[in-house]
């Protein structure tokens, strides 16, 4: 969330749990934040991060592999300031270069455990370094392990990644799954309230 809040509001009114990201340094930040904490959802920041294709703007607010550690961690405790009281976690926009730099995701993961917040990672690449960097800090970290719910934005073929979730979870006792506020507005909050019923009656 971020760049609109009458589509975040859209996600904030759904009446069950579920977690918020959002990015940073843009027009509707604070009052998409402001509104997740007061809905009683939980809110993360959604750091950007550069990925291998350089093409690629992951945003204002963004890391990448070139800044010092003192740069990446001063910009990461900006944004984090900047969403107010209430951030729980950080996960990662984008960020297949940065989370493949141990040095580097290691660098966030510090600034997460001086903050007491969670680390995310929404697995960009598979060759992620936070979980080895977690170790190395004796850190717990969660990670993305079931798809990305709107990859393709068509009701059928988000049903089909909700669907592949509940198997996930069925084999692996729990998954996370992440979809997109903006890209996804006028199916997903609808689809995740008519599921959600079923995907709670499957534990």
């Amino acid at each position: 969330a971020g760049l609109n809040l009458e589509n975040c509001r859209r996600y904030t009114n759904l009446p069950f749990p579920i977690t918020i990201a959002v990015l940073p340094k843009l027009k509707n930040t604070k009052s998409c934040a402001s509104l997740v904490v007061n809905s009683g959802k939980e809110l993360i920041l959604h750091q950007p991060m550069q990925s291998f294709n350089h093409e690629l703007n992951p945003g204002p607010g963004k890391i990448s592999v070139e800044m010092t550690t003192f740069e990446v961690a001063q910009i990461v405790k900006e944004n984090l300031d900047e969403l107010g009281i209430g951030v729980k976690g950080i996960n990662n926009h984008e960020g297949s270069e940065v989370t493949s730099d141990i040095i580097k995701i290691g660098t966030v993961l510090d600034v997460c455990a001086e903050r007491g917040v969670y680390f995310l990672d929404s697995r960009t690449t598979a060759n992620t370094k936070a979980p080895q960097a977690a170790l190395e800090r004796d850190m717990r970290i969660f990670e993305k392990s079931g798809p990305y719910i709107d990859n393709v934005i068509s009701r059928d073929a988000m049903l089909k990644e909700l669907y592949k979730s509940l198997d996930v979870a069925n084999k692996n006792g729990k998954t996370i799954i992440i979809g997109h506020v903006d890209k996804s507005v006028n199916i997903l909050p609808a689809l995740l309230q008519e599921m959600y019923p079923y995907m709670k009656e499957a534990g």
